[in-house]
């Protein structure tokens, strides 16, 4: 058997994806002002539409997060969230292009953080994209899972949540060797 037509694979997608959307607008929702800013700092949308698509966006995000979860829905979640991703991946690349590096990111808030935008966000929007695309391909197929393949699927997303959490997290570290000068 194929590993990608292993029903624990598309729960692990459907899982992970789900859990990031959700890492994701849970900080904006408690933070409105803040992520508002964020948008505002990317410089793509007309003034008339940041405070509009700010509001909206974590909405959006959790949304996609529980119709991933619903086999009947998680197709079209699928596919309006490799659209965010990709918007994503664009409006970071333009900013990069653009020499705009020290601005946030904003997908995960970290008021500790020193964060600034590179290939490494572009590249982790892409991913993000091809894991939608993926479970938008597949179908609804999780219905078919055993527990087991239910249970490995989840515990695989959740574990790899966190290490998508402290990567995230590391990356908004300040530079210990730029301290050192």
């Amino acid at each position: 058997m194929n590993w990608l037509s292993n029903p624990a694979v598309l729960v692990f997608a459907k899982m992970f994806l789900a859990l990031v959307l959700v890492a994701a607008a849970v900080p904006k929702l408690r933070h409105p002002d803040e992520f508002l800013g964020v948008v505002a700092n990317y410089r793509i949308l007309p003034s008339a539409l940041v405070a509009p698509f700010a509001v909206l966006l974590p909405w959006i995000e959790l949304a996609c997060a529980a119709a991933l979860i619903i086999p009947a829905t998680s197709v079209l979640a699928a596919g309006v969230a490799a659209g965010l991703c990709a918007s994503f991946a664009l409006a970071l690349a333009i900013n990069i292009a653009r020499g705009r590096t020290h601005i946030d990111c904003g997908c995960l808030r970290r008021p500790a953080s020193k964060s600034r935008i590179g290939s490494f966000h572009v590249a982790r929007a892409l991913g993000l994209v091809g894991i939608a695309l993926f479970i938008a391909g597949t179908g609804k197929a999780t219905g078919e899972a055993s527990f087991g393949s239910l249970t490995l699927g989840v515990v695989a997303a959740l574990m790899l949540v966190l290490i998508y959490l402290v990567a995230d997290l590391m990356t908004g570290l300040p530079d210990a060797r730029a301290r050192k000068h």
